[in-house]
């Protein structure tokens, strides 16, 4: 994964069903943007370190998991705000 389609495809596939929302609000509204990269980041890292399971790596792969978790719950919200419209400049941001 290198580019923003994949981190869209990684997004759509976690929040099926608002795929035009979740591209608008990517390509348009930086701070989800960013944080849909770090989901992307999250999930190659966890990707990693899963392939690399040993004794060491278990508590990095449970960190990774728990983190990936907060990140794929706080895209939720944002675009739980987005589908009632209470983000961007007339309701703020998330």
């Amino acid at each position: 994964m290198k580019d923003c389609s994949d981190t869209l495809h990684l997004i759509r596939h976690a929040f099926p069903g608002r795929d035009d929302l979740i591209e608008q609000a990517y390509r348009r509204n930086r701070p989800f943007k960013e944080l849909c990269d770090d989901y992307r980041r999250c999930v190659l890292a966890l990707e990693r370190w899963k392939q690399e399971e040993n004794n060491q790596t278990g508590r990095r792969i449970s960190e990774y998991a728990e983190l990936l978790g907060q990140l794929a719950a706080e895209i939720g919200t944002w675009v739980q705000a987005m589908e009632t419209c209470s983000y961007g400049p007339r309701g703020g941001s998330p």
